[in-house]
């Protein structure tokens, strides 16, 4: 599930530089809705124009983490938290109104500190919310090794792989995947994507702010930042542990 802009567009730029991620690659349809408090979010201008739309995570009942590329520019987002959402979202948007704010550290040159939020107008009411990572929490981890063999739950809505490869498809609906890791930066949190290559999944177009939860638990320890153009190589995640996201995420919860 990779990021999101046009989406055509953004197919070239892959090649060129970071893009915006998507869809769930190697993963499933979250059948059981697993994930209620993981929605899709559509993102509109000043004139309520349509944009782009990206993955976001509730970590409160009106506060929806997301990606700084996703809300970067844009006036209002509508948020969707159904499996499948409406195929007319772009023209009738019916879904839960809120504000974008995004991080004033967030580099659009190099996607550093790419880390945003919806608030939403009308709450969402969930039995529980997922956390986010305490500071440090990578860093720790791998200076104690606690890496090396870590796998990673990815959520988001976007495109997954069509036949034949590298084809991807675009179907609307929310869907899950194990990720293994494959690096710690400075910024970011790099996972492994190629299914080929670990069996297990990754993210590709429409998956741009989906969260990155630590193993199988609901701690998120980063969102989805940016990948290649077909989706196998880099899945590159921005890290939540940093002291200036933290910062900034602390304005809203």
């Amino acid at each position: 599930m990779r990021r999101l802009l046009a989406i055509f567009a953004t197919t070239l730029l892959f090649t060129l530089a970071p893009t915006p991620a998507s869809a769930i690659v190697n993963g499933q349809v979250d059948e059981d809705n697993d994930f209620p408090f993981v929605g899709m979010l559509a993102f509109h201008d000043a004139d309520g124009d349509y944009l782009h739309r990206c993955t976001g995570t509730l970590i409160s009942p009106t506060v929806v983490l997301t990606a700084a590329h996703c809300t970067l520019g844009t006036a209002t987002a509508y948020a969707y938290f159904d499996v499948e959402v409406v195929a007319d979202f772009r023209e009738n948007p019916s879904g839960i109104e809120g504000t974008p704010y995004t991080s004033p550290d967030f580099d659009p040159n190099t996607l550093s500190n790419d880390v945003g939020v919806v608030v939403l107008k009308t709450p969402v009411q969930l039995s529980e919310y997922p956390t986010v990572v305490e500071e440090g929490f990578l860093s720790e981890q791998k200076a104690h090794n606690g890496l090396k063999d870590a796998t990673f739950t990815v959520v988001g809505y976007g495109g997954t792989a069509g036949s034949p490869p590298p084809n991807l498809m675009f179907d609307l609906f929310r869907r899950f995947a194990l990720a293994p890791y494959g690096g710690l930066t400075q910024n970011q949190l790099h996972l492994q994507a190629n299914p080929n290559a670990t069996g297990l999944g990754g993210t590709c177009f429409g998956d741009s702010g989906g969260p990155i939860f630590w193993d199988q638990t609901l701690t998120i320890v980063a969102v989805t930042s940016w990948g290649d153009a077909i989706c196998r190589s880099n899945d590159m995640t921005q890290r939540l542990d940093l002291p200036s996201v933290q910062d900034f995420l602390s304005r809203f919860v």
